[in-house]
């Protein structure tokens, strides 16, 4: 009796706590076996937060209903995938490379690069140990069709390994490090916008990695949008503004930027005969263009000035085109 009760009780044990909140995705990275990691001239230390195996955490749902977070592991150390790649290309270069942070995440914040992106921040140091470059990492790669997890970010890590052996090989340095600590920067900013009939007020509030080391780049951010006319008043909550960036010095960059609006209408009494239902709804398109001064690893507060355009397609009773000169004024905390 006693035999069959520890039968059950194997059988129909309770499995550990860790099983039901967390799980792993193994990943495995295709590697010629004929090269060594330990003939790179190229030694790496990672100094993540992260076991050297992890490259994220991720939420899922286990037997499809349970949230849980998932574990994204590699089937070797993150070092040894990069050391493999710098021996491959015979990187000619002695040093350590520093891993100091990666981040996968989704960034569904830009129409047109919609999906998983590769956040990271990379240092290289000489054999005295001296500082010789660092690199402010943001890269994408398109997934194939029904292409599975595994498979997709192990391409995404080998080419993350190919991208910094490029640049090492062809000793793409940059002058100067980084100043703050990588990680999300705050940005907050409005456009003050003055038409011939009244002005606008645009703002917006993001969180996004630094792009510091780009010459171009792109954004998205939602908008608080306000208009106030001589005859009526317009809100707009949502919608996401599209900014397309580039960089004309180490001190000014421009931006051109466009989005759609929907929100509500108030009109001044007696400046309308009448008014339809549907015109107590706001629906506009626009596009703006500036010259903004927000010098590489700026920290503070920045502006800029340029031209606006809208076109209103509801309401209908006031002018469907409208041109302003705008005003920006921000604040960007690393």
């Amino acid at each position: 009796m006693g035999a069959h009760d520890g039968y059950a009780a194997d059988r129909f044990k309770i499995p550990a706590l860790k099983d039901f909140i967390s799980d792993t995705l193994y990943i495995e990275i295709p590697q010629d076996t004929s090269i060594n990691p330990v003939y790179s001239l190229i030694q790496v230390q990672d100094s993540r937060d992260l076991d050297q195996n992890i490259i994220g955490i991720r939420q899922t749902k286990k037997w499809r209903y349970i949230p849980v977070d998932q574990y994204l592991a590699l089937d070797q150390p993150l070092a040894d995938i990069f050391e493999s790649q710098f021996s491959r290309d015979s990187i000619d270069l002695s040093g350590t490379l520093h891993l100091s942070k990666l981040i996968l995440w989704t960034d569904n914040s830009t129409f047109q690069r919609k999906g998983l992106c590769l956040s990271a921040y990379t240092s290289f140091h000489d054999t005295l140990d001296q500082p010789v470059s660092d690199w402010i990492w943001e890269l994408r790669v398109k997934r194939e069709k029904k292409e599975a997890d595994t498979l997709y970010l192990g391409r995404v890590i080998q080419e993350f390994a190919k991208e910094q052996s490029n640049v090492l090989a062809e000793t793409d340095f940059n002058v100067g490090f980084y100043p703050h600590l990588f990680r999300r920067q705050l940005m907050t900013w409005s456009e003050f916008i003055f038409f011939g009939d009244g002005y606008a007020i645009n703002a917006h509030f993001t969180l996004d990695f630094p792009p510091d080391q780009e010459s171009g780049w792109m954004r998205g951010s939602p908008g608080l949008f306000y208009r106030r006319s001589d005859t009526h008043e317009s809100i707009a909550i949502g919608g996401m503004d599209q900014h397309r960036y580039r960089r004309l010095s180490p001190s000014w960059i421009t931006q051109l930027s466009g989005t759609y609006r929907f929100g509500f209408n108030n009109f001044e009494r007696g400046q309308f005969d009448h008014l339809e239902y549907y015109n107590l709804f706001y629906l506009n398109l626009s596009a703006q263009a500036s010259v903004e001064y927000r010098p590489v690893y700026h920290k503070g507060v920045f502006g800029g000035f340029g031209l606006y355009a809208g076109y209103n397609i509801l309401p209908d009773v006031i002018p469907q085109t409208e041109i302003g000169f705008l005003v920006r004024v921000g604040l960007l905390l690393p």
